[in-house]
């Protein structure tokens, strides 16, 4: 009897464990299915960001070089501060005058700044660029001056040298062997360049002016600038709104490459983006100057 009842036990509890058994084995197949879903969708979120982010990578300095030379140097980065005055960067003499004691032949003396005269350095001792007019006698030395100040107008460097009187593009570099300080970063400074045409009588010099401020060189625009080849470089500074690097780099490049098509395009859309482009044909003059005695800074 009792065998009887362990049989009927056995026949009604067996196919309960089963089903619990199956009831398990399907659950653990769903989780692990569950798991498996969740997986591949994590893995293929994470290459596609991946991937994304790789391009991306890959591809910032193409979007930069994209914006590359505006056609209109506009800064809308960088702005002069108010109260720096509105630097002259054009000569008023005009064409062919007379009313000095150095008269001038064609184009007047013009400062390669944008229109309203303000640039940005990235640089502790900038270059500045000026367009040199012929002078009516012209072969005959005629003497220049270079003068920097801070914020407060207060000269801080001061150079003279002698030209050929020749008509081109000229640069005055500042020294950083002569015992100048670096220029300040955030800091604004002006400039101004003269042709002396009567050294008892500097009232009659004809004069130009620039202003210009050192900024932090972005970290990403420099990893940019150290992989990018000599004319991604002008355009990684022309869009990053950098003038006075952008102008030096390109003048050094038309120096060392004056019949590249690339650098002469270049060259004549960044004059233009600054309205200069009446400038884009005049000459890059070598060891343009004689210097008298050495730079020196004014404490």
């Amino acid at each position: 009897m009792s065998d009887i009842r362990f049989r009927v036990r056995q026949f009604l509890v067996a196919p309960s464990v089963k089903r619990v058994q199956e009831g398990r084995r399907q659950g653990s197949l769903c989780s692990k299915r569950v798991k498996r879903v969740q997986l591949n969708r994590y893995f293929r979120q994470t290459t596609l960001a991946l991937i994304v982010g790789s391009f991306l990578l890959l591809h910032t300095s193409d979007i930069i070089l994209a914006q590359g030379i505006p056609q209109r140097w506009e800064a809308r980065e960088y702005k002069p501060r108010i109260g720096i005055g509105s630097p002259r960067r054009v000569e008023g003499g005009g064409t062919r005058s007379t009313t000095s004691n150095c008269p001038v032949n064609g184009k007047p003396l013009t400062a390669l700044v944008p229109t309203n005269g303000f640039g940005v350095t990235v640089t502790p001792y900038p270059t500045f660029f000026v367009y040199m007019p012929a002078t009516s006698s012209e072969g005959v030395p005629l003497e220049v001056e270079f003068i920097l100040k801070d914020s407060n107008k207060n000269e801080i460097y001061q150079t003279r040298f002698e030209t050929t009187g020749r008509a081109g593009i000229i640069a005055i570099s500042l020294p950083s062997e002569a015992g100048l300080s670096p220029l300040e970063m955030g800091e604004d400074y002006q400039w101004s360049f003269s042709m002396i045409c009567q050294d008892s009588d500097r009232a009659k010099d004809r004069v130009v002016q620039g202003a210009l401020r050192r900024v932090q060189l972005d970290p990403i625009l420099e990893t940019q600038l150290k992989q990018a080849s000599p004319e991604q470089q002008i355009e990684l500074y022309a869009g990053g709104e950098i003038w006075h690097e952008a102008l030096a780099r390109l003048v050094e490049l038309r120096r060392e490459h004056p019949t590249d098509p690339t650098v002469a395009a270049q060259w004549v859309q960044l004059l233009n983006a600054a309205g200069l482009g009446d400038m884009a044909q005049e000459s890059l003059v070598s060891n343009p100057t004689t210097r008298r005695g050495q730079p020196s800074s004014l404490e």
